[in-house]
């Protein structure tokens, strides 16, 4: 008898451990299944829709970016990350040399809807682009003012530090540059679209971890119009506030371009060569 009971308790102990082992599985395949990757002959990009944001933005196998999310708030409320809006789905993604990703997050008085555009080149080609689009429609019965937030987090060359951010004003264009560490960055605001009373704030600061307050998720953020921070490990944000109608939705079009300095140089030699060639010229036709 003692032993058949010994026997029992040992199989009900592999059935328990067995069941442990389904159930943490089950939880890393969920975990896993929130990151989506995108990405196409020199290019790629991971996009965790559960928060994480976009990370891992490799030019020709060197990651570029490591963390850039999005947040709002409503009137006076609470900043939070747009994921809270709630739960994401599955995304609709697009394949081919300009692969996209688009996902919404909806509620009954909110929905936020984002997309990812990758323009690769070809393989060796030492620059790529991502084209960023966010909509946010007002689905309340009332007027609302929105505030939306791009947090970035950019550590060029797959470096942190040793790199200088700026603004280039607060007039649109919008448009910021960081450099450093054998890497340039240039981020445009091309559009806003939709909503009135529309206004645009950034900030550019050493890195602290504190994201400007916007994962403190403990109140309303006001960004402070510093145009310039470094060098050193720096991030920085933009903040759109836009007042939008019921049923009238506000939208964000933004360009990044990760060239290297490589392309840059090349680039700024040509002109020098050219700009030296055309003096000779005009120096040889003022002679004859």
């Amino acid at each position: 008898m003692k032993k058949t009971n010994k026997t029992q308790s040992g199989r009900l102990w592999m059935l328990q451990s067995a069941a442990f082992v389904i159930l943490l599985a089950a939880s890393a395949a969920q975990s896993q299944a929130q990151i989506f990757n995108i990405g196409a002959r020199n290019t790629s990009l991971q996009i965790n829709l559960a928060g994480g944001g976009l990370s891992n933005w490799t030019v020709n196998g060197v990651n570029q970016l490591n963390n850039q999310w999005f947040y709002y708030g409503v009137g006076s409320g609470l900043i939070n990350s747009i994921d809270t809006i709630a739960p994401w789905t599955t995304p609709t993604t697009t394949p081919g040399n300009a692969p996209s990703l688009s996902e919404t997050y909806a509620n009954s008085s909110l929905s936020v809807t984002t997309s990812y555009t990758l323009q690769s080149q070809p393989v060796g080609t030492p620059r790529a682009q991502l084209a960023t689009t966010i909509s946010l429609l007002n689905l309340s019965g009332t007027t609302q003012t929105y505030h939306l937030y791009q947090y970035s987090d950019f550590n060029l060359g797959g470096i942190p530090g040793g790199q200088s951010v700026q603004f280039a004003g607060l007039n649109a264009p919008y448009q910021v540059t960081q450099t450093g560490n054998g890497g340039n960055l240039i981020g445009t605001i091309t559009s806003i679209s939709g909503g009135t009373s529309d206004s645009v704030e950034v900030e550019a600061a050493l890195f602290n971890g504190q994201q400007f307050g916007l994962t403190n998720f403990g109140g309303s953020v006001t960004l402070n119009n510093t145009l310039s921070a470094g060098p050193g490990n720096v991030d920085f944000a933009y903040e759109i506030d836009a007042t939008v109608a019921p049923g009238s939705s506000i939208t964000v079009s933004e360009i990044q371009l990760v060239p290297e300095p490589s392309s840059l140089a090349l680039l700024s030699s040509g002109i020098l060569a050219l700009t030296c060639l055309c003096r000779r010229k005009l120096v040889s036709l003022k002679k004859s």
